[in-house]
């Protein structure tokens, strides 16, 4: 089969994406844009073929999320989290240590070697353990696709746990745009790309999200007011997330690594009950944080993904996002250098992947 061209691959990608996150919201399902999303890019992606530039898609959602935490930044916000910054620790501790423990059964159940093992269970973004792991020389699809059916598991998990246990459906609303002047969030989004860029291009983690929520967070503590984020334009960036999520979902991959798969289906399910057992049930009994809440704050999942599903749900954005970051930058930051001392004390060949 002919592959489309790029610019009709990419519409027709996107109009999928759109269309199902718009059915998915249609039926009140929780996180409905980016579950739809991700399911009808998906689709498209193995019908078809996979899209370029959806990263680019994906940062840019990352992007729009992050300003609009600026939004909820105000004095008595930034000092609740001050004063959670010592379970945030705790929380990010505690997820990279239950990554470290899966290491070693994962690494005998995917045939891989056990550098390759930790890049994957590790409570870290995609992008930068599956980079890492090329630059060590280990099994960078392998790391890949345990992170990539780890994040799909937990936002399905959310979405289905909040089904169940939700009083009132929660679902998505498109809603006016806010009444500021537009101009000032633009404004405000722009200059946070730029640092997100340069930040990106000097490999800080995670830039895209951080980097605007860092400027609002700036702002709000000089005492400015910054307006919230139209509710179409969070929708779009959500079907962004979602839909680049969704690309990364090959099926013929998973068919060509079974091994691999499997051992990411059972870290998916050991990370998950431990957060959602464990951590979020820890943190909810010490601190004001509601039991959705504290889900999202100690999910072990993409730092995107999880802050979108905390705007999308209405839920303590900030706070989740305090805690979401602290872990990516203790495991970004920390975990690097270590793995590279390891591998270089002791060099482990990766092992061959059925």
């Amino acid at each position: 089969m002919a592959r489309l061209p790029d610019v009709v691959l990419t519409l027709v990608t996107l109009a999928a994406a759109t269309v199902c996150g718009f059915a998915f919201h249609a039926l009140q399902l929780p996180l409905a844009f980016i579950l739809g999303s991700m399911l009808g890019s998906g689709l498209v992606a193995n019908l078809l073929t996979r899209m370029h530039g959806g990263h680019m898609m994906r940062r840019g959602g990352q992007l729009i999320v992050g300003a609009s935490i600026g939004a909820v930044m105000h004095p008595q916000v930034i000092v609740e989290l001050v004063g959670l910054l010592p379970l945030m620790v705790g929380v990010a501790l505690a997820s990279n240590l239950m990554g470290l423990a899966l290491a070693l059964p994962i690494a005998w159940v995917a045939g891989t070697d056990r550098a390759t093992a930790v890049l994957a269970c590790l409570p870290a973004g995609m992008s930068e353990m599956a980079t890492l792991a090329r630059e060590l020389g280990r099994d960078e699809q392998a790391v890949a696709t345990i992170h990539t059916l780890r994040v799909i598991m937990i936002l399905s998990f959310v979405a289905f746990w909040l089904e169940l246990t939700a009083p009132t459906p929660v679902a998505t609303a498109v809603v006016s745009t806010p009444a500021e002047p537009p101009y000032v969030l633009f404004a405000m989004v722009v200059v946070a790309g730029l640092f997100a860029a340069v930040a990106t291009r000097l490999r800080v983690t995670n830039a895209w999200a951080i980097a605007p929520m860092l400027l609002g967070l700036l702002i709000a503590a000089a005492g400015f007011t910054i307006p919230a984020m139209p509710q179409p334009v969070l929708v779009a960036a959500q079907i962004a997330i979602g839909a680049s999520l969704g690309l990364r979902f090959r099926v013929d991959q998973f068919r060509r690594l079974p091994r691999v798969a499997f051992a990411g289906v059972l870290s998916g399910l050991a990370l998950i009950a431990t957060a959602f057992l464990g951590l979020s049930w820890m943190l909810e009994r010490l601190s004001a944080l509601d039991h959705a809440s504290a889900m999202l704050a100690v999910a072990p999942g993409g730092l995107g993904e999880m802050i979108a599903a905390a705007t999308t749900l209405g839920l303590l954005a900030a706070t989740i996002a305090g805690f979401q970051i602290t872990r990516s930058l203790m495991t970004n930051l920390f975990a690097p250098p270590l793995i590279r001392w390891a591998v270089g004390r002791r060099p482990e060949g990766p092992a061959p992947v059925s």
